[in-house]
């Protein structure tokens, strides 16, 4: 047997709660880090993707809200205009307004020849080959960005400029019912744009307005991308909502979704689709912010093990070890009464047997 001086040395009950203790910290942060490693991807891809559509639905609806408007007070004048005689003029200039977004504004009989409109513009010309004439004549009508055919020697004269629009129509009829004209609204694709360009910016985001035919009409960005170029537009053709990331044409990636339907309420159809595109870098200081605030977890985590580790050593294994260091000197024939601990009971009993054993070699001594 080996002596207690030349005992090997081994691990103390100390030593191997703290190692214990490190252990059991090591494989949290380690399983911590896998987890955040497997796992950020997908979440920060469900967010972004989440942020995308709802950001891109709002947009949408907010757009069409506001045409809506403008739906709403053309039919209430429809409703209003065969009875109104006098008034019809002033309702027209009243509708447009300063003319900052509705252009023009005008009533054109079943022959096509424009009996009424918002400053003057196009009376006794016929309008019967313009698409929002047939088809407002047959019933509710609203067309895509289109250039200016008529208006546009009238609006810009000599300036060269391209004066695009959005067109509004339905028919008017008489208390009949008969059909006695189609009334139209011509809305500046300018100011549309301005709209989609503050939508985005409050939004955070890249906003494109898709054509019936699938081409970007209207865009908050500086570059439009062409049609076939992206998967997203090509899918806009479809109709179908979606959102997926992907390269665009300047080489980034970025989130983008598909609103299929721009439109609210019983506002006509324009035929446009909505597609929204967030950059995830715009997420990056949100991102820095949460894996800081979850290092700061673990690192108190891992703090608050050492100190309950520390306290668990004080309270239960250093009573213990102070028990043993007593046994081994009253086994050296030291006089030492060993301590008398409160914890842990296995202590307790311990320093009880040494003191019986140490009792009984009193008595044999004496």
């Amino acid at each position: 047997m080996h002596s207690p001086s030349t005992a090997p040395r081994t691990v103390t009950l100390s030593s191997a709660v703290y190692g214990f203790k490190a252990l059991l910290a090591a494989v949290l942060l380690a399983f911590v880090a896998w987890i955040y490693q497997s796992r950020a991807d997908q979440t920060i891809d469900a967010e972004l993707d989440r942020a995308v559509r709802v950001r891109t639905q709002a947009a949408g609806e907010a757009l069409a809200r506001t045409l809506y408007s403008d739906w709403r007070d053309l039919s209430f004048l429809a409703s209003q205009y065969f009875g109104a005689n006098e008034r019809r003029q002033g309702m027209l200039e009243g509708l447009r307004g300063d003319g900052g977004r509705v252009s023009w504004i005008g009533f054109a009989r079943p022959d096509g020849r424009v009996m009424q409109a918002t400053g003057g513009l196009l009376v006794g010309e016929s309008v019967a080959e313009r698409p929002w004439f047939r088809n407002g004549l047959r019933g509710q009508f609203a067309s895509d960005v289109h250039d200016a055919v008529l208006l546009a020697r009238l609006l810009s004269p000599g300036t060269g400029e391209v004066l695009r629009f959005v067109d509004l129509a339905l028919p008017v009829r008489d208390d009949a019912g008969t059909v006695r004209g189609t009334l139209g609204m011509h809305i500046d694709a300018d100011w549309i744009e301005t709209e989609i360009e503050e939508l985005a910016q409050s939004l955070g985001m890249e906003l494109y307005l898709v054509g019936a035919q699938g081409d970007v009409v209207l865009s908050s960005a500086d570059t439009v991308p062409d049609a076939l170029s992206l998967e997203i537009l090509r899918t806009a053709r479809t109709g179908n909502t979606t959102a997926l990331r992907e390269t665009w044409p300047d080489g980034e990636t970025y989130f983008a979704s598909l609103v299929p339907r721009v439109g609210y309420a019983d506002l006509p159809d324009f035929g446009w689709s909505l597609v929204g595109r967030l950059d995830p870098d715009q997420f990056r200081p949100a991102l820095d912010s949460a894996m800081r605030g979850l290092t700061l977890i673990v690192v108190g985590g891992v703090l608050l093990v050492i100190a309950m580790t520390s306290a668990f050593v004080i309270a239960f294994v250093r009573p213990l070890e102070r028990v043993v260091d007593a046994a081994e000197r009253i086994a050296a024939g030291e006089d030492v009464y060993p301590p008398e601990p409160r914890v842990p009971r296995e202590a307790q009993r311990i320093s009880g047997v040494l003191a019986r054993l140490q009792d009984g070699l009193s008595d044999r001594r004496s």
